[in-house]
């Protein structure tokens, strides 16, 4: 791993996880590429941390990619979010209603779709796959960028 400078004093870091992990990234000229192979998570993990999906980081972890970001894992632990009971209880009150109504929405190509929990932004894509026969399918997948919710 190449040697690099303490952050600029000057720097304000990122909010959330998702955003400080690419804040950091991009700051340290790093590909996503690049931190996956030094942190070993793969591309796909790296990805699922910087859109937010991945919210919180076992202490291996953050580790792991605090030394890739030649920072202290101070820094990333401080704006993980882990959910409460109370809101992961919020979570299963969505009904399959409107669960069915989004993944409808989703695999009709709709993206302007919001949080059934908080009403934030949804992030959205179809999964193309393969059921037990081999038979191809499509799984409307979401998360939402503020809150536990996830389809």
């Amino acid at each position: 791993m190449k040697q690099v400078g303490p952050l600029p004093k000057t720097l304000i870091l990122a909010e959330t996880l998702a955003q400080r992990v690419s804040q950091l990234r991009e700051l340290r000229n790093l590909t996503i590429r690049d931190l996956a192979k030094s942190t070993k998570f793969g591309i796909k993990r790296i990805e699922e941390i910087e859109t937010g999906l991945e919210t919180w980081l076992s202490s291996t972890d953050r580790q792991l990619l605090a030394k890739s970001l030649s920072i202290e894992p101070a820094l990333l632990q401080e704006v993980e979010a882990r959910y409460s009971a109370e809101n992961l209880i919020n979570h299963s009150s969505v009904t399959s209603n409107i669960k069915s109504d989004l993944e409808r929405a989703i695999l009709s190509g709709n993206k302007d779709l919001h949080c059934p929990m908080c009403g934030e932004s949804l992030k959205s894509n179809v999964q193309h796959g393969f059921d037990i026969d081999g038979q191809p399918i499509k799984l409307p997948k979401a998360h939402c960028t503020r809150c536990p919710f996830i389809l």
